[in-house]
């Protein structure tokens, strides 16, 4: 069976990359409990970048695309919010925990793109 536990964080790209508590690789840790039951886990990691200035986020699409993300970009408008947003979305998988992901959430800290930075690590478990 399948399960899917989503861990998520979320921290402005300008501010706390750095000083974020938790990082990508921590929550990458199988469950002692669950890992001695036999369960198997991997880990994908998902990056989202939101902001208004396309150009101001093109250094972080290049550092994503680099490492592996493969990202995507999307424009947004609505009526309740008519000026234009852009979102660039990657992600990753790892087969175990990796501190790959913690220097990726480095890299676009000190490419200090703009925009607003969001990251979710997911669990998938599943029994052998």
């Amino acid at each position: 069976m399948l399960r899917r536990i989503a861990l998520a964080l979320s921290a402005s790209l300008l501010a706390c990359v750095a000083s974020a508590a938790t990082l990508p690789s921590n929550l990458m840790l199988p469950e002692p409990a669950r890992a001695a039951r036999g369960y198997v886990e991997s880990w994908v990691f998902n990056i989202e970048l939101t902001g208004d200035e396309l150009n101001g986020m093109e250094p972080c699409r290049k550092i994503l695309a680099e490492r592996g993300f493969a990202p995507t970009l999307s424009k947004t408008a609505t009526t309740a919010a008519p000026s234009l947003h852009f979102k660039i979305v990657g992600h990753k998988a790892y087969a175990q925990a990796s501190t790959e992901a913690d220097d990726t959430l480095a890299a676009l800290q000190q490419a200090k793109c703009s925009g607003t930075l969001s990251w979710t690590v997911f669990a998938k478990a599943a029994r052998p």
